[in-house]
């Protein structure tokens, strides 16, 4: 137990460090969460567009009814998509610098791009086995439905952990890399457990800072002290976008370091070079190679 906490620790820490060393890493979950958030903005304005005529006429027909559902579903899955490809393109980019290389967010979405149609549609099935899951948990009412929809998601992340960095960086069609992926988080099941616990805890700190923030903004503000409170608003929300930023950026290369200790036992974060020297960058084919 000491020891998977210790190496854990490590894989966190290893984390951290390369996002202080090269903070382009954080370019990924940037471009993905404002990508994210114009599909968003496309729909709501879509939907306004197909809904506000037929509510005004009396109600939308069966056939806008069907046009908002097809729009919804073609947006979930470009959101799903994007959050897939941002996903890859920092896994592939962190994989490089654990091999020792220094990779520019280029090689990133290089490394993403080369893998392009399996992402795409391991894109789809997950956006399938999502929207089939909440399906099933809307059915079941109180707190059944919250229950079966929180074990198939736990269960659903846990045994696609691996997904992104199998899908990368081995020859595996979907459904074999999805039984790949499960027996890598089995393998490290305390290290992987356990890493993603304590990064979830540092963030939780972030996080709990930033609401901190913004209650006593809103608080002052409410009680006459607009300028400060207005201060304290933007600074707590500005945290939680830093700390959601550095979150995302931390948990992608945590998988990365996690899937390099999975396939090579190597965990030793003072292994990678201090500076990264080597010069150049390819796009591998096989991790650690």
């Amino acid at each position: 137990m000491v020891g998977t906490f210790s190496d854990s620790w490590k894989l966190t820490k290893t984390s951290f460090r390369l996002i202080r060393e090269d903070r382009a890493l954080l370019v990924f979950p940037l471009v993905a969460g404002l990508s994210i958030l114009g599909v968003v903005a496309l729909l709501l304005l879509g939907e306004f567009w197909l809904l506000a005529p037929a509510l005004s006429s009396g109600g939308p027909s069966t056939l806008v009814e069907v046009a908002g559902v097809v729009l919804f579903l073609v947006a979930y899955l470009a959101m799903t998509f994007l959050s897939v490809y941002c996903t890859a393109a920092l896994v592939g980019a962190a994989t490089l610098k654990l091999s020792g290389q220094q990779p520019t967010a280029a090689d990133g979405w290089k490394v993403a791009r080369a893998r392009l149609g399996r992402l795409l549609v391991w894109a789809l099935l997950t956006a399938t086995v999502g929207l089939v899951v909440q399906a099933i948990s809307s059915r079941v009412r109180g707190i059944g439905g919250l229950i079966i929809g929180g074990v198939a998601g736990v269960a659903w992340g846990v045994v696609t952990y691996f997904m992104i960095p199998v899908l990368l960086f081995e020859d595996e069609r979907p459904w074999p890399a999805l039984k790949r992926s499960a027996h890598l988080f089995t393998s490290t099941f305390g290290r992987s457990l356990v890493s993603n616990l304590v990064l979830g805890l540092l963030l939780g700190v972030g996080i709990v800072a930033a609401v901190v923030l913004a209650i006593l903004g809103v608080v002052l503000v409410a009680s006459g002290s607009l300028v400060l409170g207005l201060v304290l608003l933007g600074v707590g929300i500005a945290v939680a976008v830093i700390v959601a930023l550095i979150g995302s950026a931390a948990e992608g290369i945590l998988r990365a370091a996690l899937y390099r200790y999975a396939t090579t036992g190597n965990i030793d974060p003072s292994l990678l070079p201090p500076a990264y020297q080597v010069s150049g960058t390819t796009t591998p084919s096989a991790p650690f190679a």
